[in-house]
């Protein structure tokens, strides 16, 4: 797969790349460890993760091909992983420490523009996952994250979208079959359409 801030490194760039394949649930970083380098999912799927008092696990962001991870804190004043971040598919992931980006940054125009850009994708998904995780009923969170795919949830299963927005699996489902005797949802296999928003 192309992924497009790599495809910008001459051939002589690419050498400050390390790529590796990440067997599934493998743990990439965890929670307490320094930031070293930034990731860039090259195939498959990568979780960062936190976990409650309770030991639930609280889904902060997923990311997928040609999305980054560690940038926002490699060149933090505090640069400690605040979760863990796990490969939830077999990945690809590339990595490129802070020594080899910053000449990268530096050296090649189109690779700066494009990091940036990923950056700043990066940065507008997590501030949606966060006012996501800020709303306190399991109906404002579903409501929310419909909101952000045209009113139309596609989910592999009920545990993996409660996951996703971060309630409870028996509380989602009980949500859902209110919110269909109500008829504000239209559920079908793998499919939630919402039928009338939230007032």
């Amino acid at each position: 797969m192309k992924i497009t801030l790599l495809s910008v490194l001459t051939k002589k760039e690419h050498e400050l790349v390390k790529g590796f394949q990440i067997e599934k649930n493998r743990v990439i970083n965890h929670e307490g460890d320094v930031c070293e380098q930034i990731g860039i999912v090259i195939s498959g799927k990568v979780e960062i993760v936190s976990y409650s008092f309770e030991g639930s696990e609280i889904l902060i962001n997923s990311l997928h091909a040609g999305e980054i991870f560690g940038n926002n804190l490699l060149f933090s004043s505090d640069p400690i992983f605040r979760g863990d971040v796990i490969a939830r598919e077999k990945s690809v992931v590339a990595f490129i420490n802070k020594e080899n980006l910053i000449y990268l940054l530096q050296n090649n125009t189109e690779f700066l523009t494009q990091y940036l850009k990923a950056q700043s994708d990066f940065g507008k998904s997590l501030n949606s996952r966060i006012q996501l995780l800020s709303f306190n009923t399991a109906e404002e969170k579903l409501f929310y994250y419909a909101s952000k795919s045209n009113n139309v949830i596609e989910f592999k299963n009920v545990t993996s979208l409660a996951a996703t927005i971060g309630v409870q699996r028996e509380t989602l489902s009980r949500l859902l079959t209110s919110l269909v005797e109500r008829h504000l949802i239209k559920k079908e296999k793998g499919k939630i359409t919402i039928l009338k928003k939230k007032r």
